[in-house]
């Protein structure tokens, strides 16, 4: 089933000129199709020794009744090495898959620690060794949550 939305989530939020405003900090809330809707979020803060990098944004997406946790850094990840997820000082081991991070818990498990958190960090190393880390605010996270899970 996440197959067939990628491709949809990716047309609709690239391409989509509101998408370019970069609203970094806050979450935003778009629906991918009858069965699935996507929270997502640009980083407040970019750290890394890199020279040029696509879009880095954080997802969680609800198909149907099923929720999961995304992470796309804007480069291919090094598949060979764990991003680490830290919510609040508690870190959670995500794997990569291209451009991708995808959890290796139950993603209730993370969204539940987002809800209750303050900030999110994503570390994670390109296929070329460069180490990034992107900073999320976690604030307004449980309401957007809540109308994600209503309206969707």
């Amino acid at each position: 089933m996440v197959q067939k939305i990628l491709p949809t989530l990716i047309i609709l939020l690239f391409l989509n000129p509101l998408f370019a405003a970069e609203e970094k900090g806050v979450w935003l809330q778009e629906k991918i199709s009858n069965e699935a809707c996507a929270l997502y979020q640009f980083p407040v803060a970019e750290k890394g020794d890199y020279n040029k990098r696509g879009q880095v944004v954080f997802f969680v997406i609800k198909e149907d009744s099923v929720m999961y946790v995304r992470a796309d850094a804007g480069y291919p990840y090094d598949e060979n090495k764990y991003i680490k997820v830290s919510i609040d000082g508690a870190n959670y081991q995500f794997f990569g898959d291209g451009n991708s991070a995808w959890s290796m818990k139950d993603d209730r498990v993370i969204i539940d620690a987002m809800k209750a958190g303050k900030e999110m960090s994503v570390i994670g190393y390109s296929t070329k060794g460069t180490e990034t880390t992107d900073t999320y605010s976690l604030i307004g996270f449980t309401s957007s949550f809540n109308n994600l899970s209503e309206s969707c």
